[in-house]
């Protein structure tokens, strides 16, 4: 596969103007991926899924149809499974090499299934792929070690750990800044901080931190 980047979207709702997408999204050196009705996300803002993972029972037959008689690639799976369509994208995307995924259309709709997006994050980060979550204005990630912010000054961020307590965390550039302190998973001590300057670093010593950047 030449590509080693891939654009995943999800069966979300845009939350804006297809414009606002197109501007963050480097189609042109991507693998456009719909994990099932994520299909129909593309097609919202301009774009035409190279391939198609899921059950397919997001998208309607004549879709299907359509899909295929423009020669896009389709991964079936039964409609009985133990992943989400999502899981079974980054599966793929593990298996073939990729090196990067930026997450679309993740946000909005039940609460259990953004949920289990966001974790699918960890997922990734676990088998060595570089993923994040990626809307206007907004951006969710993971920190394994040390996290650079840049052009970021005035944005939203929020800290969760995914263990239950991540030591030595230190903050820089930030209204609310830490030196090797210690964030719980059970505490609230990581939200609502405000990037103050061109350059912000977060640094932990070990697990896994969750943040939530925000415009």
């Amino acid at each position: 596969m030449n590509k080693k980047r891939a654009i995943l979207a999800l069966n979300g709702i845009p939350a804006v103007a297809k414009e606002e997408y197109r501007h963050f999204l480097d189609i042109e050196h991507s693998l456009l991926i719909g994990a099932d009705g994520g299909a129909l996300f593309l097609e919202k803002i301009d774009c035409k899924a190279d391939l198609i993972i899921g059950d397919l029972d997001s998208l309607p037959a004549a879709k299907v149809s359509e899909y295929q008689q423009l020669g896009i690639k389709l991964l079936q799976y039964p409609l009985e499974k133990d992943q989400t369509d999502g899981e079974l994208a980054l599966q793929f995307c593990i298996e073939n090499g990729l090196e990067e995924v930026v997450i679309i259309g993740a946000s909005g709709g039940r609460i259990d299934q953004q949920l289990a997006n966001i974790f699918l994050l960890e997922y990734a980060v676990r088998h060595q792929l570089k993923a994040m979550i990626r809307e206007p204005g907004l951006e969710i990630g993971i920190i394994m070690g040390e996290k650079e912010f840049l052009n970021k000054k005035g944005w939203g961020l929020s800290l969760i750990p995914l263990d239950e307590r991540i030591s030595d965390v230190s903050i820089y550039g930030c209204q609310y800044r830490l030196n090797r302190e210690e964030l719980t998973r059970y505490k609230t001590r990581g939200i609502s901080n405000r990037i103050v300057a061109e350059r912000a670093v977060v640094e932990i010593a070990d697990g896994l931190l969750l943040y939530l950047l925000t415009d």
